[in-house]
């Protein structure tokens, strides 16, 4: 069981591009690591990123009904 993902994987696992975990990486949204030329995502941060979003979007759907 892998504890970090590339970007590549994470974007793979995720279903988002590598440039938006960039961004979210940028913003200080998603915990990175830079190890060498490699950059590495905790899978768990990826998955607090995930799920905050997804708590997000569901506050904003029950708003707009």
């Amino acid at each position: 069981m892998a504890i970090t993902y590339t970007l590549q994987k994470a974007a793979e696992e995720s279903g988002l591009s590598i440039r938006t975990l960039q961004y979210a990486i940028g913003r200080g949204e998603l915990e990175s690591l830079q190890v060498g030329r490699r950059r590495l995502i905790p899978v768990r941060s990826l998955e607090s990123f995930l799920l905050g979003k997804r708590r997000s979007a569901t506050r904003h759907v029950k708003r707009g009904e």
